[in-house]
């Protein structure tokens, strides 16, 4: 069973008595989807953002499209 959590890209596969093993303190076995993808995922990058305020996090994003903005731009004026 996979179950949609929030956005469609976040995704939870696992059986329901898996959950509910989980709530009565037992470990969740692992899942080897999100096994497979954990050796990609940077999570010292995850922990820094999570330690950043929304707002932080929000100035920092809006920091990186202006970036992105300004590269675009560059690309099409040396056309």
């Amino acid at each position: 069973m996979i179950a949609r959590v929030g956005a469609p890209w976040l995704m939870y596969s696992g059986a329901v008595d898996e959950r509910a093993a989980s709530a009565a303190g037992e470990p969740l076995a692992p899942d080897p989807v999100i096994e497979a993808f954990k050796k990609d995922v940077d999570r010292t990058l995850i922990r820094e953002n999570l330690k950043l305020t929304p707002e932080e996090r929000i100035r920092k994003l809006q920091s990186v499209v202006a970036f992105l903005e300004e590269v675009r731009r560059a690309g099409r004026s040396r056309r």
